[in-house]
C-alpha cells in the first residue's frame, strides 16, 4: 500500500501561531463524505512573502533550417544578475570582447563577430521587449548562423521556512492552482507516492486528486510562494520525516 493512503498516529498537540492550544488532526490522507469548498485563488499575499527580481543574460547560437527560420543551435552563456544594470554592463563588455566561441571548431561566424563588434553592440543598445519580463531581444546574423542575446526578468520570492499553521505558510499560495504532489522519504531516496491536480486549501486543511490531506499544525514547511512547498512530516526518533512536496504544474511545453 502507499504510504499516502496508510494511516497514521495522531501526532503530539501544537499551538496556533497566537499561542493557543489548537486541536491537530491526524496527518496524511483520510476521507470526506462531502467536497471541501473551492477556496479563492486570488490568497491575499502575507508579509513574509517578500519578493526579488531575477535578471538572466542568455546568449546563444542559431542556425538556419531549409526553411528559412531560426532555431537553437548552442547555447555559448547564460547567467543570473540581481539588477538590471549588472546585467546589461556585463551584456555589453561580452560584446565588446567579441568572443562567442563556438564547439566543434566553428570559427568563422566568431570571426565575422569580432569584425562586427561595433554593429552588434549598436544592434543591442536598440533592442527592446516588453520592458517587464523581457528587458531586451536582439538578433545578429553571421551567415548561416545568428547571435541571440536576450535579458529577461522574473520576480520570485524568497524561499521561507515557517510551521504549516502559520498565515505565512507557502501552500497557502498554491490553493485554486495545478499543482503535483510527490510523497518521499530522502536518504535514501524513496518515492512513496505521487498525486496531481488543482489544490483546495480550506481551514487548515488540503484536497487534492480527490483525498484529503491533513498535517499537525507545527509541521515545518519550506518552500517559495507561489511556485513550491514541502511539508515534513516526523515519522519518530532516528528516522527521516516523510515529506509532502506541492509543486506548481507547469504548462505542456514550458
Amino acid at each position: 500500500m502507499s504510504a499516502i493512503t496508510r494511516s497514521t498516529p495522531t501526532p503530539r498537540d501544537t499551538r496556533d501561531p497566537d499561542g493557543s492550544a489548537a486541536h491537530t488532526p491526524a496527518f496524511g490522507r483520510e476521507s470526506l463524505s462531502a467536497p471541501l469548498p473551492r477556496p479563492d485563488a486570488r490568497v491575499a499575499p502575507h508579509a513574509s512573502w517578500k519578493f526579488q527580481d531575477r535578471y538572466e543574460l542568455w546568449v546563444d547560437w542559431l542556425q538556419r533550417d531549409s526553411a528559412g527560420r531560426w532555431l537553437p543551435y548552442e547555447n555559448v552563456q547564460q547567467r543570473t544578475f540581481r539588477t538590471r544594470e549588472d546585467t546589461l554592463l556585463h551584456a555589453e563588455r561580452l560584446i565588446q570582447r567579441g568572443e562567442f566561441p563556438m564547439q566543434g571548431g566553428r570559427a568563422a561566424p566568431v570571426t565575422l563577430i569580432r569584425n562586427r563588434r561595433e554593429a552588434l553592440l549598436s544592434t543591442f543598445r536598440e533592442a527592446e521587449g516588453d520592458g517587464v519580463t523581457l528587458i531586451r531581444e536582439a538578433l545578429f546574423p553571421v551567415g548561416e548562423y545568428a547571435l541571440s542575446l536576450k535579458v529577461t526578468c522574473e520576480r520570485l520570492a524568497d524561499e521561507i521556512r515557517t510551521a504549516f499553521g502559520h498565515g505565512g505558510n507557502p501552500l497557502r499560495s498554491l490553493a485554486g492552482q495545478p499543482v503535483k504532489l510527490t510523497v518521499l522519504i530522502e536518504h535514501p531516496y524513496d518515492v512513496l507516492g505521487r498525486a496531481r491536480g488543482l489544490l483546495d486549501f480550506h481551514d487548515g486543511t488540503l484536497r487534492l486528486d480527490g483525498e484529503t490531506f491533513s498535517f499537525p499544525n507545527g509541521a515545518p514547511v519550506t518552500g517559495v510562494p507561489y511556485r513550491n512547498a514541502t511539508v515534513a512530516v516526523s515519522r519518530g526518533f532516528m528516522k527521516r520525516p516523510k515529506l509532502y512536496r506541492f509543486e506548481i504544474e507547469e504548462p505542456a511545453g514550458e
